[in-house]
């Protein structure tokens, strides 16, 4: 087996998190008859540890479409503090979103200090509210009365200082700071699913983006050697 070879089962093998025997290889000639091989190993295998390693796969792919690094030095603990610095990481992190085809992906949050103040000043409008009304009425009423004042100011003023400082979204959430806290996201994308239908789908993505090939060119019944000119 040639170089593109070897690097189409590299790419196979770590997007499905399978094996793959070198006569396996050999004798499946066709993105079908691989691709027949992939799904008996899928099916055979702990469904949970096959989604983590496709969505890991994901994950990887993506950063090295961005950031080119070496392969072998994204791995589940690598933190996304080595590629992203402070200043990108609004920008980044919506690009990661985009590359990765999930059906959610985490929202940027506020600076630390921010929410912090929020509450405090929520918590303050609530408390002098409550205070300054109590305090002009002085019965049991002015305390209820108080009391939904207050609670009615901190609620309008929450909401408004919420809508205000969405703009200040810039910041990863804290809880990502590798790439396996993110891997829970991107196990709901399309590719990571295991169903007949959907592995061909990225056995023949991978063919394209490894060997060159257009997509008009490339067919379940392709041949790799004949058709493909792999080597």
């Amino acid at each position: 087996m040639g170089l593109q070879g070897v690097e189409v089962v590299m790419d196979l093998e770590e997007a499905f998190g399978v094996e793959l025997k070198d006569d396996e290889v050999v004798e499946s000639v066709t993105p079908r008859m691989i691709g027949d091989v992939i799904f008996s190993k899928l099916k055979a295998t702990d469904e949970h540890i096959c989604q983590s390693q496709r969505a890991l796969y994901i994950l990887r792919k993506a950063l090295l479409n961005m950031f080119n690094p070496e392969r072998k030095s994204i791995t589940p603990d690598t933190r996304f503090g080595d590629f992203i610095g402070k200043l990108q990481e609004k920008e980044i992190w919506g690009q990661l979103g985009v590359a990765i085809p999930g059906r959610s992906w985490p929202r940027l949050a506020r600076p630390l200090w921010m929410s912090p103040l929020l509450i405090a000043v929520t918590l303050a409008i609530f408390s002098m509210t409550s205070i300054t009304v109590y305090a002009a009425i002085r019965s049991l009423l002015g305390i209820e009365i108080g009391f939904i004042a207050g609670a009615v100011l901190a609620a309008v003023f929450a909401h408004i200082a919420t809508k205000l400082t969405r703009p200040c979204k810039v910041r990863i959430p804290s809880r990502f700071k590798s790439v396996r806290d993110a891997i829970p996201y991107a196990i709901t994308s399309d590719p990571v699913k295991s169903t007949r239908e959907q592995v061909p789908v990225l056995v023949e993505q991978i063919v394209m983006e490894e060997l060159g090939v257009k997509e008009s060119e490339c067919t379940e019944d392709s041949r790799f050697v004949d058709d493909f000119g792999m080597n």
